[in-house]
């Protein structure tokens, strides 16, 4: 095992050492040798490599390994001596004389052991942590030694500095007539660097082994323990990976911690859990009094860990490493923890320290607290929610939720800085904890301020009760047109996110819509109460398809009013982004999502990233650009969780547009399959539009147009009447056209064209007026296309164009081969049109797979689950999926089925 090996560099002057004494013992002049050190420092493998080094000179040994449970077994050291040369056939087993005890007969076999001893032939006495031998025993080694002179035997004993019991009378006077005492130092550099080339099988970078030998110290246990866990975990001596191995914390060395930390006397282990739960902090009277000890008690604890090997010799006091911490920690009982932290929270509060240093410590406090800790919990997470740090604020506020009691008065102010804290991350969580807050408010007006602060992408699938709260204070409230200054505020804020609430009932939609047309050509747009409205209602237009150019100029407006503010984003602001992405006004809606995504880089808040990275696919697709599209709506897939739901129907939304935008089959197939994924449990027509674009890709067109159509009942249902949201009328008509059925393409073709022309974008005419042409023969075909390219002149997509000129063009006598080549160019959708002589090649790969991405995708293709995969490589099952949607990509499959095909035809495998 090469791990022994790491442990044993620069130990060859200790070797050297036993080969003098044992030539000594040759002359009749046996020695003792004692091996000191800190935990870890190789004490017990160089203890084997000099038994193995005895036997290869002939020299036989016997060994005895000490352990603190066994201390109280008189002789339990000598019976392993004794036990040994039996093994050997250094001795036989003796009948036990009548009168004789087992001690007594232990210690007769050892004196003949000793006896036979003083002849040439040496004899090795091996002793591991002597320091958990036994009186009996220990007492005996004493007596041994003392007459060494005269004997061929050489004994070697290990003994780990800092352990209480080291300090015995019986092993100073051991280590006393010592002919060498020997105290094994760390490693040098030079060693750590043979150490990583033996455990790699390759030369390390100089910061990698930098990294290892400052973060092990040079302690071979630390070493051997960090290199063996890289290596597991796929990692490389390059310098890419060196901060891995500063990070790392093997689990097989935090055990070894653990069990030296519990043979430590009381006071020691006060004082570790003490300066564990203290952390960074350099504070000796706080150490002492979460300890329990004097300032003496205390040095005292602290020179045992040193020497032990586990707090760094310089001051301030500090763990060698974070594995101490963890063994610590561990260590710990969790009502221990608890209290610890909360009398630190105590005296850090009694020296009036900020309030974030308190309230750190706090949220491990698990007893119901001091009066003073909710506001000091309180003032913490608005501290913390000011400087940009949401998931401190929201563990301070929700521990202060815990110690608040549901009647108090306080706690519905604590609600509304929860979810101010969470909606950053989490939105529908934070409008969860508003809507807990509404009751708690007494005034109608305090429960107004916090329902507005209720995010409206939140409520289009929350649940009734809370629409029906909203609407209750809208009652209350009374008419906007009645109100003025901040109720009417309100009373608009509250009207918009109902109006969205709602926006899934086509009655509710279609007032809506008449509600928009009664405030008139020039709506006010003043306040942020009267922008909030018009947005929803600007957002219910686009759903019912109705007049793209009002919507472009109302909402343009709103938006040269709102600031692009990353808060906007959970205002009705999104609404009225949406809207300009389905009408066309790219720019506009580019240009604000550029500027929240400044803001959001610099804070971080994966909700608003999610949101703009949804958007910005949608405008790809808008554009036409379905690869760049895919790639950002993958972005925000990766973003969305299950807290970010409206994020993941959005994305998927935007992957569906892309794939059936795309030009290959098995792209798309891929694409739908990631989408499938991620709509479990989503919206319901998005699922069907799904499992109809892998119908359509995989020629399954019945099927497809069986799920488009189920998909359209159900938009329709709703009220959205929008074709550019999802054109299933232009891909269902192509689908009946293909099977032969052209009146009913026909009759759909004819309800699209009509819808986009209510709607208004020359994008969705000419994508109609295109299809049409596709399945109109002759020259009334040609003509319809000649109008679509004609009204595409105008469009913000130049794919659109680029698909009506070929089609054009071909019916003018392009040839066939010209026109398949600039199909395949200009990512049309030959799943969907009719057949024109040939199938879509598949992608070539685009890219060489990465080491991890090689392994996990052979486990795939051997049938490995996912989960059973990041069990077998160590790393999430969300990671393996991750990097298995990159292999596809990569090699242009559409899934695991094609997988081992796939890289059977990959070059030999390499590393990362």
């Amino acid at each position: 095992m090469r791990s022994l090996d790491h442990v044993l560099l620069e130990r060859e002057p200790e070797i050297e050492s036993l080969t003098a004494s044992l030539r000594e013992a040759r002359r009749g002049r046996g020695q003792l040798l004692v091996l000191g050190g800190p935990l870890g420092a190789g004490k017990s493998h160089l203890l084997h490599a000099m038994r193995e080094h005895a036997l290869g000179e002939g020299v036989p040994a016997l060994q005895a390994g000490c352990a603190l449970p066994e201390r109280d077994f008189a002789y339990g050291m000598a019976h392993q001596l004794v036990d040994s040369a039996l093994l050997l056939g250094l001795s036989e087993p003796k009948p036990r004389a009548f009168a004789e005890t087992a001690e007594e007969q232990v210690l007769e076999n050892l004196h003949q052991l000793v006896r036979e001893s003083s002849g040439h032939t040496p004899l090795l006495i091996l002793v591991d942590d002597a320091h958990w031998a036994d009186d009996a025993s220990l007492d005996w080694l004493n007596r041994l030694t003392g007459q060494l002179d005269g004997l061929s035997i050489v004994v070697v004993v290990t003994v780990r500095e800092g352990d209480p019991l080291s300090g015995r009378p019986a092993l100073r006077e051991l280590a006393g007539r010592a002919a060498g005492n020997v105290t094994l130092g760390p490693l040098s550099p030079v060693a750590t660097r043979i150490a990583v080339a033996e455990e790699f099988g390759e030369p390390g970078d100089d910061s990698f082994v930098r990294c290892c030998h400052e973060t092990s110290a040079g302690r071979p246990l630390f070493l051997m323990s960090i290199l063996a866990e890289l290596r597991r975990l796929g990692y490389h001596p390059i310098a890419e990976h060196a901060e891995a191995a500063r990070l790392l914390r093997p689990s097989a060395l935090r055990q070894r911690i653990m069990a030296c930390l519990r043979s430590q006397p009381e006071p020691v282990r006060r004082f570790a859990h003490a300066l564990a739960v203290l952390g960074e902090r350099d504070s000796r009277d706080f150490l002492c009094a979460l300890a329990g000890l004097d300032p003496a008690g205390c040095d005292a604890a602290s020179d045992s860990l040193t020497r032990l090997g586990l707090l760094g010799h310089e001051p301030p006091h500090r763990f060698v490493h974070p594995s101490v911490r963890d063994a610590v920690e561990h260590s710990m009982a969790t009502d221990q923890w608890a209290a610890l932290h909360s009398k630190l929270a105590e005296l850090l509060q009694g020296c009036d320290s900020p309030a974030e240093d308190v309230a750190a410590h706090l949220v491990h406090a698990d007893h119901p607290p001091a009066p003073w800790a909710v506001d000091v919990l309180r003032t913490a997470g608005r501290s913390a929610g000011a400087r940009g740090d949401c998931g401190a604020a929201t563990r301070y506020l929700r521990r202060a939720l815990l110690s608040c009691p549901p009647d108090d008065a306080g706690r519905a102010r604590l609600l509304v800085d929860l979810s101010a804290a969470e909606r950053r991350f989490d939105p529908f969580l934070s409008a969860q904890h508003l809507s807990e807050a509404l009751p708690l408010f007494e005034s109608t007006l305090d429960r107004g301020r916090a329902a507005v602060r209720i995010e409206p992408l939140t409520l289009g699938r929350h649940p009734g009760p809370v629409v029906e709260l909203l609407e209750g204070l809208r009652a209350e409230l009374g008419d906007p047109a009645g109100l003025s200054g901040e109720s009417r505020e309100i009373s608009l804020k509250l009207e918009a996110r109902v109006r969205y609430a709602r926006h899934r009932d086509p009655a509710d939609l279609a007032d809506a819509v008449d509600r928009l047309a009664g405030l008139g050509e020039q709506p006010p747009q003043d306040t942020a109460g009267e922008r909030e409205l018009i947005g929803s209602l600007l957002f219910a237009a686009t759903m019912s398809g109705t007049g793209s150019a009002r919507v472009t100029e109302l909402g343009e407006r709103i938006l040269r009013h709102e600031p692009a503010a990353l808060e906007q984003v959970h205002t009705a602001t999104p609404l009225v982004v949406r809207s300009l992405v389905l009408a066309d006004a790219l720019d506009e809606a580019g240009a604000w999502l550029d500027l929240v995504s400044a803001q959001e880089r610099e804070v971080g808040a994966p909700a608003a990233r999610a949101f703009v990275a949804v958007q910005r696919a949608l405008i790809a697709v808008r554009r036409g650009k379905p690869d760049e599209a895919a790639g950002l709506a993958g972005l925000a897939l990766d973003l969305a969780n299950s807290s970010l739901s409206s994020a993941s129907e959005g994305s998927t939304h935007a992957l569906v547009l892309a794939a059936m935008g795309t030009g290959d089959a098995t792209t798309a197939a891929r694409l739908l399959g990631r989408c499938a994924e991620y709509n479990a449990g989503g919206a319901s027509w998005l699922g069907k539009l799904v499992r109809g674009g892998i119908a359509a890709t995989a020629g399954n067109h019945a099927v497809a147009l069986e799920y488009f159509h189920a998909c359209g009942r159900e938009l329709d249902a709703a009220g959205w009447r929008n074709p550019e949201l999802v054109p299933w009328r232009s891909w269902a008509a192509l689908l009946h056209h293909r099977l032969g059925q052209r009146a009913a393409a026909e009759e759909l073709i004819e309800q699209e064209h009509a819808r986009t022309v209510e709607w208004g974008t020359p994008q969705g005419q000419g994508r109609a007026l295109r299809v049409w042409g596709t399945i109109t023969e002759g020259t009334a075909g040609i003509e319809l296309l000649r109008r679509s390219a004609a009204v595409l002149n105008d469009s913000v997509n130049r794919l659109e164009q680029t698909k009506t000129g070929r089609l054009l063009a071909q019916r003018l006598g392009q040839s066939d081969a010209e026109s398949r080549r600039r199909r395949e160019q200009d990512h049309d959708t030959p799943w969907l049109v009719p057949a024109a002589g040939g199938t879509s090649p598949s992608p070539a790969p685009r890219g060489e797979l990465t080491g991890s991405e090689r392994r996990i995708a052979e486990y795939a293709a051997q049938g490995l689950t996912n989960q059973l995969i990041a069990e077998e490589v160590d790393v999430t099952p969300r990671t393996v999926e991750k990097h298995l949607t990159s292999v596809y990509r990569k090699l242009g499959v559409p899934g695991r089925s094609a997988l081992a095909a796939a890289l059977d035809r990959l070059p030999p495998s390499t590393s990362d």
